[in-house]
């Protein structure tokens, strides 16, 4: 009869453990379907924009696959209209509504305008961004990674205005040759292996957790780490979904 009362003591502790330790699962839960929430990824989109020219902080490779995968869907969505205003099928439903010239070259104007924006406008803060990335892997995104890719866009840039200058092939000198020999190396080398240093750091590579230098990063946890990988994917199988409806477009 002595042990009862022991028994009925043991149970309250245990039920009261368990209480407990009930509410830490279900935060846990919320907080993993809140990254990924729509709020979340118009929030992190907007704030890559609003950083366009700060060049100076931490940026996840969850913050940049989510607006390379933004920019890209919004981007491609306005192409596809540009790129119909200035195909054929614009000018025959032109002419079959009764359109002017003078309105259908205006409607190519804009088009062709929107289509460069469309174009360079996205790069900004795209640029910014991979900056801020190579902050938060703990380099810096100047000293040998960026500069040499600039040196060989600047090589590239003058052997094509070399190719344009030259009129006659024929009476090219051996100097030239060398020159332009030396700038193609120079631009693929540069261009080609150390934009892929810098990339693939930028685009694969996860940041620490615990402040650097440059600051810290609140979105640098597993669960971001996790859900980056998903829109790494996700963003590969868009782009080559796009690709070949773009080939059978215009193949038809």
């Amino acid at each position: 009869m002595a042990r009862t009362p022991a028994s009925d003591k043991r149970t309250p502790k245990r039920t009261a453990a368990k209480r407990k330790t009930a509410p830490k699962m279900t935060s846990q839960t919320t907080t993993d379907t809140e990254i990924i929430s729509p709020l979340i990824i118009l929030k992190v989109w907007l704030d890559g924009w609003k950083k366009t020219f700060t060049l100076h902080g931490r940026s996840s490779k969850f913050e940049l696959w989510i607006l390379m995968l933004c920019n890209s869907a919004l981007s491609i969505t306005l192409q596809l209209k540009c790129s119909y205003i200035l195909s054929s099928r614009f000018l025959r439903s032109a002419n079959l509504k009764g359109y002017s010239l003078d309105l259908i070259d205006k409607y190519i104007i804009w088009a062709q305008f929107a289509l460069y924006l469309v174009i360079l406008i996205p790069l900004f803060p795209l640029g910014s961004m991979l900056i801020r990335r190579m902050h938060d892997l703990g380099h810096l995104a100047w000293k040998d990674r960026l500069e040499p890719a600039f040196m060989g866009m600047v090589s590239a840039w003058i052997l094509f205005l070399g190719y344009d200058f030259v009129t006659d092939w024929s009476e090219i000198y051996i100097p030239i040759i060398l020159l332009m020999g030396t700038c193609v190396t120079t631009s693929l080398y540069a261009a080609g292996y150390y934009c892929l240093k810098f990339l693939i750091p930028t685009l694969f590579y996860a940041g620490s957790t615990a402040p650097n230098a440059f600051g810290e990063n609140p979105y640098n946890t597993p669960q971001h780490e996790e859900w980056a990988l998903k829109l790494s994917c996700f963003y590969i199988l868009f782009i080559i979904t796009i690709s070949a409806l773009y080939l059978v477009m215009a193949w038809l």
